[in-house]
This record gives C-alpha cells, structure tokens and sequence, in this order.
C-alpha cells in the first residue's frame, strides 16, 4: 500500500548503536592550468585526456593532451617536466589519447602536424627530462582517436583513422612498433584490451563487440550487442574479473550501463547509472569503483562491487559554473595510481589531482554521548535511485527542521519535514512521490535542509 504522507524512520536515542558504514570521499589535492584557445561557445578548448605513469623510484606522473601535445606532470609538486609538442592541424578539440607501456608513453590524436601519427615518448629519463623517440605512421593511418595497450602481451590496439575498425601493433621493440593485421569494426570510437580480449564500442552503430585475439592473425568475433533505445555507443570498459563491462554512451539521458558478460550467448543489462548533468563521457574501472568523467558534473566514483545496484559514492565538480548537459568539463579520469589519487581533465586545460579515499567507520546512532557538532546533509543513497532513497542528516541542538524536495526547475515536489527536531543522526526516505503521492517522473531532485541559519542542498538522480 502507498502511503501518501511523510514516510520516514527516527532511531530511538534511549538505545546505543553502533553501524558499520564505508566512507568514502574525493578531495582535492592540486590543480593546474594548460593554455587553451577560445572555442565557439565562448568557453575554452584544449584540454583531453589524462593518464598516469609510475615510475621506479614510486614517484607519480600525470600524462595530460593539451593545447600543444602532451604535458608530462610530476604530481608531487605539480612541476611541468615537458610539453612534447603535438599535431595541431584538423580538429579544434585536439583530441589526444594516452596509455604507457614499460617505461613509455605512446599517444595518438585527430590532428595533422608536427609528430602526427603514433607519438613515442621514452619517461625513463624522469624525473629531469624525457625523450621524444619519435612517430609511428602505417600506410595512410595518420591520426586516431583511442588507444589501448594490453600490457600482459605487449600489443597496442588503435583504432583506424576512417572509424572502420582498429589495427593490432606489436610492441616488442617499444621504440619500432609494428603492424600485424586490421580487425575490421563498424563506427569504432573506443577500445579497451586485456589479455588477448579486445572491447570495442561501435559508436553510431549504436553497438559493441567483444573479440578475441589469442591468435593474431585470425580475430575470432565472440560477440555483438545492440545496445537498447541506444545513444552514441562511446567507451567500454570490463570489471577485474572480466565478468561484466560498462558502457557510455555521450548522449544526454542516456545511462551509463553494466552489462553481464558471462555468457556471451546471453548478454544483457544489469544496472544503470547517470550524473546529474545527464551527460557521461568515459569510465574506467578499479577494484569495486568506476570512475567516470562526467564533463560539467566532474568525476564520479560509482560503487559496482554489486553490478546490479550501481551508487554512486563520492564526486569532485572540475567545473562548477553549471551542471549542464554539454560538452564542457571533465574529460578525462585516471585512477590507476598506488596511492588512490585519481587524475582528472578538463577541455578548459585544467589538471585536478584529487584523493580518492575508503575508509571503515563505526557511528553511533542517536546514542546521547555520540551528539553531532553541526547540521550536515549527506549525499542520498543509492543515487540514481528507483523507486526510493534514503537522506540522512545530521542535527546538534534542538531546533526547527526543513527538508524539502524540489525538481531541477526550482518547483516544490514534496516536504518531507517541518518540525522541531532533537539532536542526533536522522534517517528519512523519500519514496519518490509528491505531496499527493502521485509517482514523479524521472529525472534530477534537489533536497534542500534548512535549520536556522544553515542552509544546504542535495542533487539526486531518479530513474524510472
């Protein structure tokens, strides 16, 4: 039975406790700027991807595309090490892709000009200096949007300049790849490869495929996924154990997706997720977290440890001046450092270095030694959600509460408190439905909690 009014659950404060919750948080540690040119809609342009390398001695570097080719950072002290100049010729968004191998970086980019094709850069020189080894062209593939290198084997996949599929390059001498065949693929715009299986999304074929390529000179198809009521099919990723994959898709409204790839007979969607921007760009995954560049929303760390509940966890807005759905923002999200920072970039030429943190708390609740020193208003969970979420908030002294639901338009949904509240940790859950009880649509809600002075606010993402 629906109810209709106030649905939620106070803990009893004459009872002691204790909860065991995963905090997790992303804070930011640094950040730095690239010189970038002014784009059409006024905003800057410049910025592309980011990845990272480790070097020997522990030491970590951050591997940005910027206006100018490819800036080599020592996180540490965010010193600039080089810029080895790039292809600026042809696309105004110098898309420019990165991914090392041993004690090198290889990039490729849309651009014609100075070092087009594949970019070798030797980091063994670090921390002083590193060396440009030189550019790897084949035949008439000149330019590339993505690239993968599956490190077990020493094989890097980059797709073909014309989108038509994506060529297998042999890195046993890192500084003279070489090409073994091309694995033809309709619309390719991303590729991800692990150990001999090769990820590919298919862009506006508005699909992906799975291959296996244990044998280099015969490409085995092992399967084709039309993906439903479909966006632009845009980044692949797999989980660890490689029993499921996530996808985006660029296309605003359309959720970033995690399939079950078991059985390659049989695969199918299992859960769904979106920002509240509406618009994901890439994800890649670590452990039980994906995270997600998610342009004007920022990063986003989901917690996928349960495939079919995908929450998102923590979140650092790179550019807050406005959660539209466009094309500005975070670009690009690496996370595969040893001390869980997480690099993150902007087209706008920003580098953020945050600190991705997950720590085991135990919190007494209600408990009258265990009063909070503040108001506070967490961060709804799950988020997205369908059909209900729970809000928690924290009160330190008697006092009139608000908390009230509104749709991103700024028109009131539903109250769900107004009342003189005694302190302690609170739990309330919002079965997503307005003051009538009638369902809401889908879409982005914003809690807002009010408590004297203290005024703050919560962006929450119901699916339907």
């Amino acid at each position: 039975m629906k109810v209709s009014k106030l649905s939620f659950l106070l803990l009893i404060s004459t009872l002691s406790i204790l909860v065991a919750q995963d905090s997790t948080s992303l804070e930011l540690v640094d950040r730095i700027w690239f010189d970038s040119d002014i784009s059409f809609s006024g905003d800057t342009t410049g910025g592309s991807d980011v990845w990272g390398y480790t070097a020997p001695d522990g030491e970590e570097y951050a591997l940005m595309g910027v206006l100018d080719g490819i800036a080599i950072v020592r996180v540490s002290d965010m010193e600039v090490i080089d810029i080895v100049p790039g292809p600026t010729g042809n696309d105004y968004y110098y898309h420019r892709d990165i991914k090392t191998y041993r004690h090198y970086a290889y990039a490729v980019a849309e651009m014609y000009g100075t070092n087009q094709g594949l970019m070798i850069i030797d980091l063994s020189p670090l921390p002083d200096s590193v060396r440009f080894v030189g550019s790897y062209i084949n035949g008439s593939d000149i330019r590339s949007h993505n690239l993968s290198i599956d490190t077990a084997t020493g094989y890097a996949y980059i797709g073909k300049q014309n989108y038509t599929g994506f060529r297998v390059v042999n890195l046993a001498d890192p500084e003279n790849p070489e090409d073994v065949i091309t694995v033809s693929a309709s619309n390719i715009h991303d590729v991800y490869a692990r150990n001999d299986t090769v990820y590919v999304a298919e862009g506006y074929s508005h699909s992906f495929s799975i291959f296996d390529l244990s044998d280099k000179e015969n490409p085995q198809l092992l399967a084709r996924v039309d993906v439903p009521n479909p966006g632009y099919v845009h980044n692949i990723w797999p989980t660890d154990d490689g029993t499921h994959i996530m996808t985006t898709e660029e296309t605003t409204g359309k959720t970033v997706k995690m399939w079950n790839i078991e059985d390659m007979e049989n695969i199918e969607v299992v859960g769904e997720y979106l920002g509240v921007n509406s618009l994901a760009h890439n994800t890649h995954i670590m452990g039980d977290f994906a995270y997600i560049s998610h342009y004007t929303a920022g990063v986003t760390v989901v917690d996928i440890s349960d495939p079919t509940n995908l929450i998102e966890v923590a979140q650092y807005d790179t550019y807050p001046l406005n959660d539209n759905s466009s094309f500005h923002g975070c670009w690009g999200a690496y996370p595969f450092t040893q001390n869980g920072m997480v690099f993150a970039s902007d087209l706008e030429g920003y580098l953020t270095v945050l600190q991705f943190t997950e720590t085991d708390t135990s919190v007494f609740v209600d408990e009258p030694a265990q009063i909070p020193n503040k108001v506070v208003l967490h961060q709804n969970y799950p988020n997205p959600f369908n059909p209900s979420t729970v809000i928690q908030y924290e009160i330190p002294e008697a006092a009139p509460v608000k908390l009230v639901i509104y749709d991103i338009l700024g028109r009131h949904i539903k109250t769900l408190l107004n009342s003189v509240q005694v302190p302690g940790y609170k739990t309330v859950i919002w079965d997503g439905t307005d003051e009538a009880g009638r369902p809401v649509s889908a879409g982005i809600y914003i809690t807002i909690i009010e408590s004297g002075n203290f005024k703050d606010i919560r962006k929450m993402v119901l699916l339907r």
